[in-house]
């Protein structure tokens, strides 16, 4: 018996929103909506990337979504297991469409060294556990003009010179993010956590980054299962929370 598709049905769609997050928060607050509710804007006024930073993108040119879940499998220690799906979902997504990326800790999305896609993922607990997540989603798709503050945007437009179809895309990201869902609920966090290992971003390499200041080379080797940055310097391993360590290999 096929899965039921959950994820987008029902799809909310704006014009202009000042955020699909901001709105997917506020329905989940004051209303139960279905689980796998995705809000999609045409354009965000007061897009927002993590912790306070804005997500810049021009009307009609790229995709902008919220999915709304209830992964009250999940206990609150359990919240990074969430950037995974949505990180694999996304890099899966871009391989349908013949890109390849990799995922920089913990859930900006590269190709080589160039950001295409944000992701902000805001949980409600509730005791020990989660009670709703808001996976916000910013994919760069066919914006070729970029905001010359911003240090590395790249869309999937500049990669092929080819114009998506948004629609097309956020179906796809959407199927993804179902199958990655179910997959977490039936294979579990060590299978999805190899993976994203297997994505990530600078894994192994010897670079540059600034920590307390101080310029250091280093070593990804890992993440720990609550999500923090395991990274070798000299002969010790340390563990980073997001902000806690800075990438100086752009």
């Amino acid at each position: 018996m096929p899965r039921p598709l959950i994820i987008g049905r029902p799809t909310i769609t704006f014009d202009t929103i000042d955020s699909t997050n901001d709105y997917a928060t506020l329905l989940v607050s004051n209303s139960t909506p279905n689980e796998g509710t995705v809000i999609w804007a045409h354009y965000q006024s007061q897009g927002r990337g993590q912790i306070g930073s804005n997500w810049n993108a021009k009307a009609g040119m790229n995709l902008l979504m919220s999915v709304i879940l209830q992964p009250r499998f999940l206990m609150a220690y359990q919240q990074f297991t969430l950037n995974i799906l949505a990180s694999l979902a996304v890099i899966a997504a871009l391989e349908s469409f013949g890109i390849s990326a990799k995922i920089k800790w913990p859930n900006d999305i590269y190709i080589g060294n160039k950001k295409i896609c944000g992701i902000l993922i805001q949980n409600i607990l509730q005791g020990k556990g989660i009670k709703n997540a808001v996976i916000g989603i910013g994919l760069n798709v066919n914006q070729e003009d970029f905001d010359p503050l911003l240090p590395n945007p790249v869309s999937m437009k500049i990669l092929s010179q080819k114009v998506y179809e948004i629609e097309a895309v956020k179906s796809e990201v959407c199927k993804q993010l179902q199958e990655y869902y179910h997959r977490l609920k039936e294979d579990g966090f060590e299978v999805l956590k190899k993976e994203y290992l297997g994505r990530l971003y600078l894994k192994d390499k010897e670079v540059d980054y600034l920590i307390d200041g101080d310029k250091i080379k280093g070593k990804i080797i890992g993440i720990s299962d609550l999500g923090k940055l395991q990274v070798l310097l000299k002969e010790e391993v340390r563990e980073f929370n997001f902000r806690e360590i800075k990438y100086l290999h752009q």
